[in-house]
């Protein structure tokens, strides 16, 4: 038998590593040429990506509500639709809400860390688990099958080597770790999924010296030397990986208590001990898959699907604010994810059954959030790409959520314009080019502190309201003024900015005419000529 068929009908059984009882995998060994090309291109680009899967198809229009479509809402879902006024309103977005248990991130969202994607699906979408989830984690098309994984075709090519090679003194940390007892299918590649395992660490030294123990010289025994040689290559992953997670923190973050919420706590360990390892994948525990009882109709603000968002909310909440503590920020960011979405309208069960598209939530302070940097653009909504689902006034049974936007676009977004990777790594891993998206933030975090830093709008002013935006979010107390043309002061207050916009309402009314205003912030003064 030859190896690369006995691998891929064997499996090597080991003990996973444990942290507070929680199984770690890593896949080194991205399997199949993407992985390791988004991987490697990700190790240099300095990057880090976190997805935080949601299986079983999340209820978007219960999770982001357009609240411009009310009434079509109310009308497609009276039995579990909770009231207006208990949606939670986002900064500069009053189309849209979230769910009342999304507390932390309604406040991540203000802070300009939080982006939604809204109608995300794919043409002719798949209603089943298993084939959805395939679709998503392979990247193909609704038609066709592919044997590996969107994050996964890479290593034949790249590293031809593997295992023998690795890990080596240019990368010595797993391409990419999973929190939780599988590897994902996204992982996997032509050859095996590679599933990082700690066996005994003494055998550490046989990765060490190169050497393995012996062996008989049959096919068995060349079988068997090649498997202790990926165990022990294992074990070598196991030393990097523990090496990081017992790093301390100088500051440590409190975590809610739930399993989301540790695996979480996990990465940011690893993060903050130094793993180059650029892709993390962890897992709600909750399944999404809210036929019936999907709310409590005694109160709808609680119920299945309410304490799971709650458990996503908490979770990415401590784990951005331990990210901020350890000044890694800038370097991470998440992305949500279900297989589909449920129909417009709700079930007699109190619940929803399989649909399509559905939102996809960013987070991380490296999004393209600022309102400065949306206004006049195809998406000028600060912090959501996309419109409020276009909703039929009565809903029929089978109606769908529609797409706004295929989820391979967002694959390819995060390739190039987060991972680093080429046009033509990101076209050879989806098979296609897609058309990217503005998620990310363009060039330098630190935009200059000029006149350019804010931007007055509308301009000419109407009803005495100037609205300024910051290139960037900012935390601080601000001097602002207003001069005539001819030099007159006509307002003057200090204020304290929290976000990127401030909102100025002078009780004297404007008389038409050209007037200055002017902004000192730290120890720069910014200027904008105003029309009223």
């Amino acid at each position: 038998m030859k190896r690369r068929k006995f691998i891929q009908t064997s499996a090597l059984v080991a003990t996973p590593l444990l942290f507070n009882k929680i199984p770690v995998l890593a896949s080194s060994q991205l399997e199949s040429s993407n992985l390791q090309t988004l991987a490697n291109a990700a190790i240099n680009c300095g990057k880090i990506l976190v997805i935080v899967q949601m299986s079983g198809g999340n209820d978007g229009l219960n999770t982001v509500f357009p609240r411009d479509k009310w009434t079509e809402l109310s009308n497609a879902r009276p039995n579990i639709l909770i009231d207006e006024s208990e949606v939670l309103a986002l900064n500069n977005n009053p189309t849209t809400g979230l769910h009342p248990s999304m507390v932390e991130m309604q406040e991540l969202y203000n802070l300009g860390e939080l982006m939604i994607v809204q109608g995300v699906s794919y043409p002719n979408p798949s209603y089943s688990h298993f084939r959805a989830t395939d679709i998503w984690f392979t990247g193909s098309q609704s038609n066709e099958t592919l044997d590996t994984g969107w994050i996964g075709r890479a290593l034949d090519s790249i590293y031809p080597n593997y295992p023998e090679a690795y890990p080596n003194s240019d990368m010595r940390d797993p391409l990419a770790v999973q929190i939780g007892s599988t590897l994902p299918f996204s992982l996997q590649g032509p050859n095996i999924n590679m599933g990082y395992s700690a066996p005994d660490p003494n055998d550490l030294l046989n990765v060490i010296n190169e050497t393995t123990d012996p062996a008989p010289n049959t096919d068995y025994g060349l079988e068997l030397t090649f498997l202790r040689l990926m165990k022990d290559q294992s074990n070598a992953y196991k030393e990097t990986i523990q090496t990081a997670y017992n790093v301390p923190q100088e500051q440590t973050t409190e975590y809610p208590d739930n399993k989301l919420a540790a695996q979480l706590k996990i990465v940011a360990r690893l993060i903050n001990g130094g793993l180059q390892t650029p892709i993390y994948i962890v897992n709600h525990h909750k399944s999404f898959d809210t036929h019936e009882n999907q709310i409590m109709e005694s109160d709808r603000k609680l119920g299945r699907q309410p304490e799971n968002l709650s458990i996503l909310s908490g979770a990415i909440g401590a784990f951005q604010a331990d990210l901020k503590q350890m000044g890694k920020e800038d370097r991470v960011t998440g992305m949500t994810f279900s297989e589909f979405g449920r129909r417009i309208k709700s079930n007699d069960s109190l619940g929803t059954d399989h649909g399509s598209s559905a939102p996809v939530i960013f987070f991380g302070s490296s999004l393209n959030t600022g309102v400065a940097n949306v206004i006049g653009t195809d998406h000028p909504v600060s912090g959501m790409i996309g419109s409020s689902p276009d909703l039929p006034q009565n809903a029929a049974v089978n109606q769908q959520v529609p797409m706004q936007f295929d989820f391979r676009q967002l694959y390819a977004t995060i390739m190039k314009d987060w991972l680093c990777m080429t046009d033509e790594q990101s076209s050879s891993v989806l098979g296609s080019s897609f058309e990217t998206l503005p998620i990310f933030k363009n060039g330098s975090f630190n935009p200059p502190v000029n006149n350019d830093f804010i931007l007055l709008f509308p301009n000419p002013i109407v009803n005495n309201q100037i609205n300024v935006a910051f290139k960037k979010f900012i935390n601080t107390e601000i001097e602002v003024t207003i001069h005539s043309i001819a030099g007159k002061l006509i307002y003057a207050e200090k204020v304290f900015v929290l976000g990127d916009t401030l909102n100025i309402s002078p009780k004297t009314i404007l008389a038409k005419g050209t007037y200055i205003l002017e902004i000192k912030y730290n120890i720069a003064l910014l200027q904008k000529k105003f029309l009223v």
